[in-house]
């Protein structure tokens, strides 16, 4: 598996995003012991808000890099191109999601199935519906995370130009996601009924945008690193309030809802403490990062769109057998293979990409190759020969 991961990245945001997309399939099973250690049951945020803070930093590295090596032209050039991406994948992912419900439906007959994927509509406007999805309306359970990237990636390229200012592009940033918040605001009829709110969730998407720029001075107070070990036990402690209600003050638990379509200010300061402590407490070249545990964790995180849309097909695979066939044994069954499974996606897409890029580097060592005198070219060849059969 080691040969399958590249190396030339930051490996903790690999590793926690392919923790944040295992915990989302998990998290999707109506039952299942694993949904135990997943982040949901550990603070106010869960696997959503780890998944949007590091598609943030990634996109923020990947085209502040493009803006200053190319210009902006360029960099909103390989976002529309990434949004395309994303909407073909969406797409393709809901056509075999339907393919795969109504095997299943046939097959199991799971009780009231279509209505807990919010499928009932479908039987009686068909094409209506069909034509809300393609459009990003209204979309079945498990499809809220990519309409929202989408959203998130548009109001990117918008605010790209800022991007060399990422104080202020954040300041605006938290202005608008208040503003959201006070106001209810969002993108009109299109997105009211999606479960996410991308005006609120853009804040944190754009946290993760600005930080590594924001954060590269050395010296900080060290009262930051107590404020957020503080607020991650508090986090930790009133998200098993359900467990001490009989036995602490209700003057010590929370009781109003700590909602997540908007992104509720204990959510926000959730994430953020745990980023601040991982970014702080956790190197970037720390051994067990390149450890045998840690390596499928690193390889989903690395080809997340793929793994992502896989973990939908899986996650619906599993609610029908577990709706049918409820017990232990279903869900130990159900959350090991679908979480080999997710591995497997994963490493079959890793071997891929390192195949179309082995093949692309030999494809241009032999045009170059020609440019070359003869004594420099059987040369150039060696060496590239060299280095091709070293990657593989």
């Amino acid at each position: 598996m080691q040969t399958l991961i590249r190396q030339n990245r930051d490996l903790r945001v690999d590793f926690f995003r392919g923790f944040a997309l295992w915990c989302m399939l998990i998290d999707h099973f109506i039952n299942g012991w694993l949904r135990a250690i997943t982040l949901k049951e550990y603070g106010f945020c869960d696997a959503a808000e780890l998944f949007v803070l590091l598609s943030g930093i990634s996109a923020g590295i990947v085209y502040h890099r493009t803006v200053v090596r190319d210009g902006l032209r360029p960099a909103w050039l390989k976002i529309a191109r990434r949004i395309v991406a994303i909407y073909r994948t969406h797409l393709i992912m809901f056509m075999l999601f339907a393919a795969e419900v109504s095997i299943l439906v046939a097959w199991l007959n799971p009780p009231s199935f279509l209505e807990f994927l919010a499928l009932d509509g479908f039987r009686a406007h068909p094409f209506r519906s069909i034509m809300n999805v393609a459009l990003l309306g209204t979309e079945p359970k498990f499809f809220d995370i990519l309409p929202l990237y989408i959203v998130l990636l548009v109001i990117l390229a918008l605010t790209l130009p800022l991007i060399r200012w990422p104080r202020s592009l954040l300041v605006g940033s938290i202005l608008l996601y208040v503003a959201a918040r006070v106001f209810h605001l969002n993108l009109g009829s299109w997105t009211e009924n999606w479960f996410f709110n991308p005006l609120a969730w853009q804040v944190i998407f754009m946290l993760g945008v600005t930080s590594p720029y924001i954060l590269k001075a050395k010296n900080y107070w060290r009262g930051w690193d107590w404020l957020a070990a503080l607020f991650s036990l508090f986090s930790l402690f009133e998200s098993h309030t359900r467990h001490l209600d009989n036995h602490l003050p209700a003057a010590l638990l929370i009781h109003f809802d700590v909602d997540k379509p908007t992104v509720h200010p204990f959510r926000l300061l959730a994430i953020v403490s745990l980023g601040w402590l991982a970014w702080r407490y956790i190197p970037a070249a720390a051994d067990w990062l390149r450890s045998r545990w840690a390596e499928p964790f690193v390889l989903l995180g690395q080809h997340s769109l793929g793994v992502f849309s896989s973990s939908v097909l899986f996650a619906v695979l599993g609610e029908a057998i577990l709706f049918t066939h409820p017990g232990w044994i279903s869900q130990i069954l159900v959350q090991g293979l679908g979480t080999l499974a997710l591995v497997a996606v994963a490493a079959l897409s890793a071997w891929n990409s390192n195949k179309s890029r082995i093949d692309g580097r030999a494809t241009n060592i032999s045009i170059n190759s020609n440019d070359l005198s003869p004594m420099q070219g059987s040369q150039r060849r060696a060496r590239m020969a060299y280095t091709v059969d070293s990657l593989q």
